[in-house]
């Protein structure tokens, strides 16, 4: 029997492989190639670090996966052979890259037999004084943990050493010469001599050890005031460990030993070891993507994010018409600008928003603070359980308090993924923002989101009983808003089957949806029994998808894609046609996996005002052109990328109409 669904973790790392295949395409300027390799080493990390953990544990367990009937060895080997794919694919374009940098006199990353005598003298003083004082010369022990990114492990006759490379220096070292590099790593194996002689040493190696990072919250309790949860939290993070190795990897310079090798020395298995066909760790192509872009030609062309008029107030114009943003073609300030006319609006009495991951300094907090300070009530609802950021937002709690703000975390127990701003006037009359993405300035530049802004008593009577719901928890219902836990899953699968009524009856309809990832059961199981009788499903799924093609039978029409180009698509969008006559066009903060439709505070809104839902089915039918970005999922799980004569790309297309659209502007 064929398995009906797919391996969520498998199909993750064939979204790596898919940005790692942005560098290939020959319209990618050669700077933006290295940033696509850097994000690809970087998407990996994350993988190792957050999801490793559930591989590991059903291989030390002994489990098999119920969806797909794998074992935990099996999904282990799918992984190390799919990632080695990845890694050569990466690796072979790498060398191409640096190649090419040298052929266009843009720098060099040099070895150091490639050095001038006068180069070499730069870098062994530099060693000397900045290197040489800052390596720790330890014994290996396999209880150690390496908490530094790259290490050098030193074999002599009768003990083997182990040294972290000093993180605070750059990775890429300057010769004397300009645009002349040398990575520190082969500095240190080359111009350290004395070392080498004093221990000995016959063989030198970089590796560098990626841990489980994925701690759960094992202290949630709803029960918990905000300070003990405040409290419980910054415990967490100062006495988070690093947990079991989940990979190991090792710059393969010719030596003999092998994989082997390293699996026995680390005690993991094979499976967990990867020798790298080049410098460890790429993520400094970054580095050099910052360093040069001011070449202009080999950048993706800058293009200016249409803002508000600022002769014109937002909230004068959303008191007769919604507003449809997409950032980044729409500049994040438009939210900036709907927030600070809001503060200086003297009718102004409460402002609420949620806040899960916003950048440092932000105009937001800013804002906020200067409205507390004005006398308004602002309630943020701030989310700790940001994975990695919980430091942050700690720190945005207590900036936040100290500026009058009353800061609340929620749910303690399901983590609010929710974006929603909140605008009141006395009367409970005023105006709410709700949107897919997070309200950070700087992922706003480069993540695809949508946001919607209204002063329609509908959603904003939806938003006061949102609010009402995590800051007093009451149990409340909705006109138009819809929420999990629980309520957008069961919005979804009763909409796909109000769907399916209607296509039996008059031969119409179908269902689209834009997210992220695709790997609940439950939805997919409602996918498959309406495709089965034939109700047409066309899908956006950027990143990991459980779902199958092929498995419903001769009446089934579902095309799933990816899209992965210059901006990462990040909005979720659903759409309904329910026959011949109604159509309901969604957006949402929530993936349509088991975690955001379960375990989170996630909002999805119907877009009902004609003039944005109009906006939105245009967006939708963009991106259902797309081509040039686009890659087909196949009955085989793989994912085929259709080449086409004057393709069409949505992104590109949104941002070659920026030369000429004008911003909306009020009557």
């Amino acid at each position: 029997m064929k398995r009906k669904f797919y391996n969520r973790d498998l199909s993750w790392i064939l979204f790596d492989n898919r940005v790692i295949d942005q560098a290939y395409d020959s319209d990618v300027p050669l700077l933006e190639r290295l940033r696509f390799l850097s994000i690809a080493s970087n998407n990996l990390d994350e993988f190792f670090r957050v999801r490793m953990h559930n591989i590991d544990s059903m291989v030390i367990n002994n489990k098999t996966e119920k969806r797909t009937d794998l074992t935990g060895d099996e999904v282990l080997n799918l992984v190390y052979e799919f990632n080695s794919r990845n890694i050569a694919k990466q690796y072979k374009k790498y060398e191409a890259s640096m190649q090419d940098a040298r052929d266009r006199k843009l720098f060099y990353i040099l070895k150091y037999d490639e050095l001038k005598d006068s180069e070499k003298k730069t870098v062994k003083k530099y060693f000397n004084k900045k290197i040489l004082p800052r390596l720790d010369m330890q014994r290996f022990s396999k209880t150690y943990k390496y908490r530094r990114n790259l290490n050098l492990l030193m074999e002599t006759p009768h003990h083997i050493y182990t040294s972290p490379i000093p993180e605070d220096l750059d990775r890429l070292v300057e010769t004397g010469i300009e645009n002349h590099y040398i990575l520190i790593e082969d500095v240190i194996r080359n111009v350290a001599t004395d070392l080498i002689r004093k221990y000995k040493i016959k063989k030198t190696y970089v590796f560098r050890v990626t841990y489980d990072q994925n701690k759960p919250y094992d202290f949630l309790s709803k029960d918990m005031t905000d300070d003990e949860y405040l409290n419980k939290m910054i415990n967490y993070v100062d006495t988070r460990e690093l947990r079991n190795i989940m990979r190991v990897e090792f710059a393969c310079n010719g030596e003999s030993h092998s994989r082997e090798y390293f699996a026995k020395l680390f005690d993991v298995s094979k499976k967990s070891v990867y020798k790298i066909p080049g410098p460890v760790d790429i993520k400094f192509l970054n580095t050099l993507f910052k360093r040069y872009r001011d070449h202009k030609e080999l950048i993706f062309p800058a293009f200016k994010a249409l803002k508000w008029n600022p002769s014109k107030n937002i909230l004068d114009y959303l008191k007769h018409s919604s507003l449809l943003v997409q950032y980044p073609y729409d500049s994040y300030s438009v939210f900036i600008n709907y927030l600070e006319a809001a503060v200086h609006d003297p009718k102004t009495t409460k402002i609420f928003i949620t806040i899960y991951r916003t950048e440092k300094d932000s105009d937001l907090l800013r804002l906020l603070k200067e409205a507390a300070e004005k006398g308004i009530e602002v309630t943020a609802i701030v989310e700790l359980k940001a994975r990695f950021d919980e430091v942050h937002n700690i720190e945005v709690t207590k900036f936040l308090r100290e500026a009058g703000v009353q800061v609340l975390f929620g749910d303690k127990v399901n983590k609010v993924h929710s974006k929603i701003c909140l605008v009141l006037h006395g009367d409970n009359r005023g105006y709410v923002q709700i949107g897919t993405g997070n309200y950070n300035a700087i992922t706003a530049n480069g993540f695809s989101d949508l946001s919607y802004f209204t002063s329609n008593q509908m959603y904003i009577d939806d938003a006061v009983r949102f609010f009402d719901h995590l800051v007093n928890e009451t149990k409340v219902e909705y006109n138009l808003l819809v929420t999990s836990p629980d309520g957008i899953k069961k919005m979804i699968i009763e909409n796909i089957r109000l769907a399916t009524e209607a296509y039996l009856r008059d031969g119409q309809g179908g269902v689209f949806m834009k997210v992220n990832g695709l790997t609940d059961v439950e939805v997919i199981n409602a996918i498959y029994k309406a495709a089965r009788q034939g109700l047409p499903f066309r899908m956006i799924v950027r990143g990991p998808c459980s779902l199958k093609i092929g498995i419903c039978g001769p009446k089934e029409d579902i095309r799933v894609k990816s899209i992965v180009g210059q901006l990462l698509e990040h909005s979720r969008i659903f759409k309904f046609q329910y026959g011949s006559d109604h159509t309901d066009v969604w957006i949402s903060s929530a993936d349509m996996m088991t975690r955001n439709l379960d375990r989170r505070v996630e909002l999805a809104v119907p877009i009902v005002e004609e003039k944005s839902k109009l906006k939105l089915n245009k967006i939708i039918n963009t991106f259902l052109k797309d081509t040039e970005n686009s890659y087909w999922l196949d009955s085989d799980g793989d994912y085929v990328k259709e080449e086409k004569d004057n393709g069409i790309s949505a992104q590109q297309t949104w941002l070659s109409r920026l030369k000429w659209r004008k911003y909306i502007k009020t009557n």
